[in-house]
C-alpha cells in the first residue's frame, strides 16, 4: 500500500485525495515540494553527512526571524523540546508545579500527556505515567481571565513556568489576544516563566509567530513542524535574561540527532525560500484561506445549520455546534453528544476524496490550490447538511 504525497493531494492505494492536513501542519509547502528535493539532490550530490556541527547560518536566520531570543537550543522534535524547556524552568526557579492552559497541546512527553475535564483536573492520556506528573500539573480555563487569575494566586510561590500554546488547535482563533497578554502581564509580576509552544505556529502566521501577532515577548518559545519542510527538527528560543540564569544552573541538553546536518539543511533551505517574496506567499495563502472559510461559513449561515468553522490565517476547525463558545473546555460539552456525526462527516469527506484530519485541525498550505480548496469546501457543505 504506497502512500505518497504531490503538492496538495496525498496519493493512497492509486486514488489521490485533496489533503486537509499536510502532516498535521508540518508541509508548509506542500508535498514533494521543490525545496524538499533540491535539499535530497544536495544530500546525495554534496555527500552532506550526518555528523553534526554547528549550524551557524541556521542560527543567524533564526535570530533574524525572532530577535527576541538570545540563543536556540537543537532538538529534533516538539515533545523533547517541551520536556527540556521544562527542565530549564524547574532549574533556574527551584519549583515543580507547571501551569498549563487547558485545550494547549504539548506532544506526548509524560509531564504533559494529560488533558483536563471540566473541572480542571488532570486525566491521563496514557497507562505509565507517574502521579508526580499529574500532580506537579495545573490548569487554568483558557480565554478565563478571572478563573485562570484565583488559580495562579493559590499557587504563584510554586509555580515554574506557565505553559500555553497561543494559536490552539482545538480552537484556532485571534480572540485570545487579551487572554495571552494577561499571562505575560501576570508572569513577569510575579517573576514567572512563560513558555509559549509555536511548534504549529512558528513560521506558518504571516508575521512569523502568533507572538509577533499579537506583540507578546514570552521568555522561552519552542518551534518547529514547518522548519524542516518533513524533517523532524524544534528549536528551543531562550531570552537573554533566562540565558544568564542558565550560566548558574547544570542543565543537560543533548541528544543524538539534535542539530544533525540533514535537517539543519534542510531547515536553512526552507527559512530563506519563506523568507523570498514572503509579503507575496501569504497574500496568496490568506486570499485561498478566507475563500475556503467563506464558502463554508456562508453555506452555514444560510441554511441555519447547527455547526460553525473557525480560523486563525491557515488554521481552521469545524466545530459541530453553533453555540458561543470561547474554548475547548466549552466546545467539548457541546459536541459531547455528536460524536456520531464526526465519524460520518469524515466518512463522506472520504468517499469524496478528500482526507479530513482525524484531529480535525484543517490546514492548508502554499500549495493547495483555489481549485482544489473550493471543491473542498463545496463537498464539506454538502456532507454538513446531510449529517
Amino acid at each position: 500500500m504506497d502512500i505518497y504525497g504531490h503538492k496538495d493531494e496525498v496519493i493512497y492505494n492509486k486514488k489521490k485525495y485533496i489533503d486537509l492536513s499536510f502532516n498535521s501542519g508540518v508541509l508548509l509547502f506542500g508535498h514533494s515540494s521543490k525545496i524538499l528535493q533540491k535539499v535530497f539532490d544536495d544530500f546525495r550530490k554534496k555527500k552532506i553527512s550526518l555528523f553534526k556541527k554547528k549550524g551557524n547560518k541556521l542560527v543567524f536566520l533564526l535570530n533574524k526571524l525572532y530577535p527576541n531570543y538570545k540563543k536556540f537550543f537543537f532538538c529534533t522534535t516538539g515533545s523533547e523540546a517541551i520536556a527540556k524547556a521544562l527542565r530549564i524552568c524547574r532549574a533556574i526557579s527551584k519549583k515543580d508545579k507547571i501551569i498549563n492552559v487547558a485545550g494547549s497541546w504539548h506532544g506526548s512527553g509524560d509531564e504533559t500527556l494529560f488533558n483536563s475535564d471540566k473541572n480542571l483536573i488532570p486525566i491521563k492520556l496514557s497507562d505509565g505515567l507517574t502521579d508526580s506528573s499529574r500532580k506537579n500539573l495545573i490548569y487554568i480555563p483558557c480565554n478565563n481571565i478571572k478563573e485562570s487569575k484565583k488559580i495562579l494566586e493559590r499557587n504563584k510561590k510554586k509555580i515554574c513556568c506557565v505553559l500555553v500554546e497561543p494559536i490552539q488547535g482545538c480552537f484556532p482563533n485571534l480572540n485570545i489576544k487579551n487572554y495571552l497578554k494577561f499571562l505575560r502581564s501576570y508572569t513577569k509580576k510575579n517573576k514567572i516563566l512563560l513558555i509559549f509552544d509555536e511548534i504549529v505556529t512558528g513560521m506558518r502566521m504571516s508575521k512569523g509567530s502568533a507572538q509577533q501577532e499579537f506583540k507578546i515577548k514570552p521568555d522561552i518559545s519552542i518551534f518547529g513542524k514547518s522548519f524542516g519542510g518533513g524533517l523532524p527538527i524544534s528549536f528551543i528560543g531562550v531570552t537573554n535574561n533566562v540565558l544568564k540564569k542558565l550560566n548558574n544552573v547544570k542543565v543537560f541538553f543533548g541528544g543524538t540527532f539534535s542539530e544533525n546536518n540533514y535537517s539543519v539543511y534542510s531547515s536553512i533551505k526552507h527559512i530563506e525560500n519563506y523568507n523570498k517574496n514572503k509579503i507575496k506567499k501569504f497574500k496568496n495563502l490568506l486570499n485561498k484561506c478566507n475563500i475556503f472559510y467563506n464558502i463554508i461559513n456562508n453555506f452555514i449561515k444560510k441554511n441555519n445549520l447547527d455547526f460553525q468553522i473557525i480560523k486563525c490565517e491557515s488554521i481552521f476547525r469545524i466545530i459541530f455546534s453553533r453555540k458561543k463558545i470561547i474554548n475547548r473546555t466549552q466546545r467539548d460539552f457541546f459536541e459531547s453528544k455528536k460524536f456520531s456525526r464526526k465519524i460520518i462527516f469524515k466518512k463522506i469527506l472520504n468517499k469524496d476524496k478528500i482526507y479530513y484530519p482525524d484531529n480535525g485541525i484543517i490546514f492548508i498550505s502554499f500549495a493547495s490550490t483555489k481549485g482544489n480548496l473550493i471543491y473542498a469546501a463545496n463537498k464539506i457543505n454538502q456532507a454538513l447538511k446531510r449529517i
